[in-house]
């Protein structure tokens, strides 16, 4: 990705950039452009609002003190409450120090005030990064309360209880409508409960930008449509079939012939010029053709592997209702032993199980040195990792981290705000998709898109990257149409992706 992609950075790295910066600015300066920057947004977004503004102890509080010294002095109406403290760190002690008399409010906000007039807006300013505790109980309530008003809700750096690393949420985390982050943006913005609870995200680098870029090769990055330009460039004309690769794809055992015929058809509206289906079904029960898409060729999986190299397979994947029994397991060992390391290979679903349950098998992919994405849920994560879900929950870009390197592959971690990670340790959070998405079949749509684009000869950890965003897009491109997302089918998504390509 090029350095101007949009970068996402961990706690440690923030704080670091946030110590070089106070180092070389006057006291207090960058909470005085915090407060200035969120003063600017809600002037900009809500100038009839009025504001309520929920402090905590530390300098998160303190950008919402000096926000509000800010609101009052342009006339705006305001409301201070806040979190009792013994000790405050210097910045928000000088921002209790020029707070205007009358603006901080007894008690707590009270869940039976009658309702006011003017449209209201509620600032979360009591936690930012790194709080690893619970939230106090004095904060659950005044989240409670937030979130019982007839009232927008605007987060300060990140939501209070939200974890901006990992995306995970404490007890009573608040819900923003949209958060203004600090410096630079966080994954656990846009990964895991994040996307819940942050709403829309805009960042404010504090005239930090040129800081930031030095400390960019410790980021992340947010992989937007502008990251995915390969997926929009035209077609030459002077092309044939052949010049958009051949995929062959393992699975569709019986009773799951669906899942591959789901990711072979997603690969055919992903653009690969050829497809070949290796059903894991006994050749006397493997279809003909495929009525839908009499385009595919299907053929029995031994078969397949057989004549591979004859019939010029140029990627291959593998596992979409493969199997679990000792014939699936042995061509998934063909498969690693005799594709060509130039030949790409794209493992999901039954093939991950394999990988998990038959040492040999992992020990084979990882001395394999082709390119290769697997494409894991959590489950699948914690069975190739040793771990359990929740282990993988906690810290999402970390196990992907893991994942890629122990199998030497492109990980593609999905869920809310998938991770995407290469073997070189660099990472991504994709910014597309919705709960439209958790439905059957959607990873098989996916595996046989990331094929495709292989396929055509993308770069693997581009193909990675864009392929994974388009399959969100193409999710939001239908809820925004009004399909979904209840009741979204894994079928209706490889259309709207090619529809977004070619409309793009």
């Amino acid at each position: 990705m090029e350095e101007s992609s949009h970068l996402l950075f961990r706690t440690p790295a923030i704080r670091h950039i946030e110590r070089e910066a106070q180092a070389a600015l006057p006291p207090h300066t960058l909470m005085r452009r915090a407060a200035r920057a969120a003063a600017d947004l809600i002037a900009a977004r809500w100038p009839r609002h009025a504001v309520d503004i929920l402090c905590g102890p530390g300098n998160n509080g303190g950008d919402g003190l000096m926000l509000a010294a800010l609101l009052h002095r342009a006339g705006r109406q305001v409301r201070v409450w806040s979190l009792p403290c013994d000790r405050r760190p210097s910045d928000a002690e000088q921002a209790w120090k020029e707070l205007p008399p009358g603006l901080l409010q007894p008690g707590e906000p009270d869940a039976n005030e009658p309702p006011r007039l003017a449209p209201r807006l509620i600032v979360d300013a009591m936690f930012g990064i790194g709080l690893s505790r619970p939230l106090p109980e004095q904060a659950r309530r005044w989240s409670e309360w937030a979130s019982l008003q007839p009232a927008t809700v605007l987060a300060l750096d990140t939501p209070s209880g939200l974890d901006s690393d990992t995306g995970t949420a404490q007890p009573g985390a608040f819900i923003a409508q949209h958060t203004l982050t600090f410096i630079a943006d966080k994954p656990g913005l846009h990964t895991r409960a994040g996307k819940d609870h942050a709403g829309t995200v805009s960042v404010a680098d504090l005239g930090l930008s040129d800081l930031i870029r030095q400390h960019a090769a410790h980021a992340g990055r947010l992989t937007r449509r502008t990251d995915c330009a390969a997926l929009f460039r035209p077609r030459p004309h002077d092309t044939h079939k052949g010049s958009f690769g051949t995929l062959g794809l393992l699975g569709g055992a019986p009773g799951m012939t669906g899942a591959a015929l789901l990711a072979a058809r997603a690969a055919l509206y992903g653009g690969a010029g050829k497809i070949l289906v290796g059903m894991a079904a006994a050749p006397s029960s493997t279809p003909a053709y495929d009525p839908l898409h009499p385009e595919l060729m299907l053929r029995d999986a031994e078969g397949l592997l057989d004549q591979a190299e004859r019939l010029g397979v140029t990627v291959w994947v593998a596992g979409c209702g493969l199997g679990a029994d000792e014939c699936a397991a042995r061509w998934l060992a063909r498969l690693l032993a005799e594709a060509p390391t130039t030949v790409p290979l794209v493992l999901d679903a039954d093939a991950l199980a394999l990988l998990a349950a038959i040492p040999e098998l992992s020990r084979a992919l990882a001395a394999r040195s082709g390119p290769a994405i697997l494409t894991p849920h959590p489950l699948e994560a914690a069975r190739l990792l040793g771990a359990s879900t929740e282990e993988i929950q906690a810290d999402r870009i970390a196990s992907a981290r893991e994942l890629a390197m122990r199998y030497r592959s492109w990980i593609v971690l999905k869920g809310a705000g998938s991770i995407v990670c290469g073997p070189d340790g660099s990472w991504s959070v994709n910014g597309s998709g919705n709960a439209g998405l958790a439905t059957a079949g959607t990873g098989d749509v996916l595996a046989g898109m990331l094929g495709a684009l292989l396929a055509q000869g993308m770069d693997i950890g581009e193909a990675a990257r864009a392929g994974v965003w388009l399959h969100g897009a193409a999710a939001d491109d239908l809820v925004a149409r009004g399909t979904g997302p209840l009741g979204l089918t894994a079928s209706e998504i490889a259309p709207a992706a090619r529809a977004l390509r070619n409309r793009g």
